[in-house]
């Protein structure tokens, strides 16, 4: 038979040296849980988004989407033809100076955006024009209408006498078109409906351009050692 023997608990007293160790303890406790409360007090929370350099992370706050701005018109580079059809529709003059070299060829071209009568003069002398749009076409210089085809007429003027008219002799034999007669073919195009040669009187001559209708047009010369050239474009 095993015996057992009870055992008698002790109560610890606390000395004094005990004392002063745990009031120390406590003291130095409540320093740092303090010290760490200030700390933490100018920290946000969690909760609090914090706004932060290039490296932010997911949780900032991203800035509302703002409407986007309108689109701005395109500009006349991105319109197809806008230059052509900003030209104007009003008379153009050239100056008043007369040559007498001869207008020995009219021409015309189609391009992308215009089609175009050129005037070809034999000679280097500044010549001058006078184009404009009018109800009809005269003759010059009898005033018979010259009537084209197209819903407007431009009337050109050339300030040079025509061929065969001349006094240069360029193209010996050769005799002036008929008043009324067609001095190219110009069926089906975009702007040009006809081109009529409507006389030559006193050094200058006259030519009625049909356009399908009034659309804007621009002049200009071209100058050559020993010619000069008018040029007509007119828009599409």
């Amino acid at each position: 038979m095993i015996r057992t023997r009870a055992v008698r608990k002790t109560r610890c007293r606390p000395t004094a040296t005990s004392r002063r160790l745990a009031t120390a303890s406590l003291a130095a406790a409540g320093l740092g849980l303090a010290a760490c409360t200030t700390h933490t007090a100018g920290t946000p929370s969690p909760s609090t988004p914090t706004t932060r350099g290039p490296g932010a992370s997911a949780a900032t706050t991203a800035p509302a989407a703002t409407a986007p701005a309108h689109a701005a018109p395109p500009s006349r580079e991105t319109i197809p033809c806008a230059a052509e059809r900003s030209w104007p529709t009003s008379p153009q003059q050239g100056s008043t100076a007369i040559t007498t070299a001869p207008l020995y060829l009219v021409r015309a071209g189609q391009h992308a955006c215009y089609d175009r009568v050129v005037f070809d003069l034999n000679g280097g002398e500044e010549v001058g024009y006078s184009v404009g749009y009018v109800p009809v076409v005269t003759a010059d210089a009898s005033g018979v209408p010259v009537p084209v085809e197209g819903q407007a007429a431009l009337q050109v003027v050339i300030r040079g006498p025509i061929y065969g008219a001349d006094a240069q002799g360029h193209q010996p034999g050769r005799q002036p078109p008929a008043v009324g007669a067609d001095l190219v073919d110009v069926s089906g195009w975009a702007s040009l409906a006809g081109v009529k040669f409507a006389g030559s009187f006193e050094g200058q001559t006259t030519v009625a351009v049909g356009v399908r209708a009034k659309r804007p047009f621009r002049v200009w010369v071209r100058s050559e050692r020993d010619y000069r050239h008018v040029v007509v474009d007119i828009a599409h």
